[in-house]
């Protein structure tokens, strides 16, 4: 029989008479796990996985597999758990979109609590619309981050399905320290020059630790402005492979030319 918890100690209870805001971190995963084991209850269980956790944001980079290694916890348990974070940080994104984007300390914000407590790199690309209004965040790859992982090719092509008219680049330093790395310079150095010929621009590139690092290539506001009355033809997915096409053709012959 599963030790229950005394009616008076009852989060579920608590949250009817108080409402959810007024429940602890432990409260509110007991009332996801539901129930506890033989030996303890809910909130025992609660309690037990809180402590060996420590911070509550390592939740959500655990595993199934992780979390039932914790007494009292199942495989249905375990992935309650990730779910219900997985719907959290959904919720929070959905809240972002049609939000405008003009500044870096703006994508800075946005970016910070997804990224602060990864382990290891990842690359994300914003497609804005000419008013700097996000369309659609996308990750574009994850490990250590070099000129050879931030392919053009991969970025500028949810541009054009996108119609975007502008690209921030985001990506971490798990070392906390957001200071631009030479590679980190190139990179940006060669998708700019490759963005010429997708009509997008780079407006950003910005690199987040525990602050940031914006390599800016030009002023957010004015480059905006500029665009709500500039209207570009957009490139179709045809003219994209096209245009990538030539590009890879003349960097061929350029490296031919340097041997």
């Amino acid at each position: 029989m599963l030790k229950e918890v005394p009616v008076f100690d009852r989060p579920r209870e608590k949250a009817i008479k108080y409402g959810v805001n007024s429940l602890s971190n432990i409260e509110l995963i007991a009332i996801l796990l539901r129930t506890g084991s033989k030996q303890d209850n809910v909130l025992d269980v609660a309690k037990n996985l809180m402590y060996d956790i420590e911070k509550l944001s390592l939740l959500k980079d655990m595993t199934i597999s992780e979390l039932m290694k914790f007494k009292g916890i199942g495989k249905t348990k375990a992935i309650t758990i990730l779910a219900s974070i997985e719907l959290g940080l959904r919720v929070l994104e959905t809240s972002k979109e049609n939000t405008f984007y003009t500044s870096p300390e703006a994508v800075f914000e946005y970016f910070y609590p997804k990224l602060r407590l990864k382990n290891k790199e990842c690359l994300y690309a914003m497609y804005l619309d000419v008013k700097g209004q996000l369309i659609k965040e996308q990750l574009i790859t994850q490990g250590t981050i070099n000129s050879s992982l931030m392919d053009g090719k991969d970025i500028f092509k949810w541009g054009v399905k996108l119609s975007a008219s502008a690209i921030i680049l985001v990506h971490n330093h798990p070392s906390g320290d957001p200071t631009p790395s030479l590679a980190d310079l190139k990179a940006t150095e060669k998708l700019i020059q490759m963005s010429k010929y997708v009509d997008m621009i780079i407006l950003d590139h910005i690199i987040i630790g525990n602050d940031f690092y914006s390599i800016a290539i030009t002023d957010y506001s004015e480059y905006l402005k500029l665009m709500n009355n500039y209207n570009a033809p957009k490139l179709t997915w045809f003219d994209f492979k096209y245009i990538y096409a030539i590009i890879v053709v003349n960097m061929v012959i350029i490296c031919v030319k340097t041997l």
